[in-house]
């Protein structure tokens, strides 16, 4: 037990660390909602990655959704395998 002490302080420090940025979001998409986001259609949800101030949802089949109005929200529907049906902006 006495050997373990030391090691408490350095353990815990481990998880002390600044975290990492995800990978940059997909070149070309603006930080608004507006049709350039119509590319994605016929393409797997996986290639993209969203600017991070952009509101969006995704949608699975049979997800339940509000039916609350943003102009500015993304919406991404998308089959059972990921691959993106439409694009909304609401």
């Amino acid at each position: 037990m006495r050997l373990l002490l030391p090691l408490v302080p350095a353990l815990a420090l481990t998880g002390c660390t600044e975290p990492t940025q995800g990978p940059a979001p997909t070149p070309g998409f603006p930080n608004r909602c507006g049709p350039e986001y119509d590319v994605m259609v016929g393409r797997n949800i996986g290639e993209f990655r969203l600017p991070p101030g952009l509101p969006h949802r995704i949608a699975q089949p049979g997800a339940a959704l509000t039916e609350d109005y943003n102009a500015a929200r993304l919406n991404v529907f998308v089959d059972d395998k990921g691959w993106v049906q439409k694009v909304e902006c609401w």
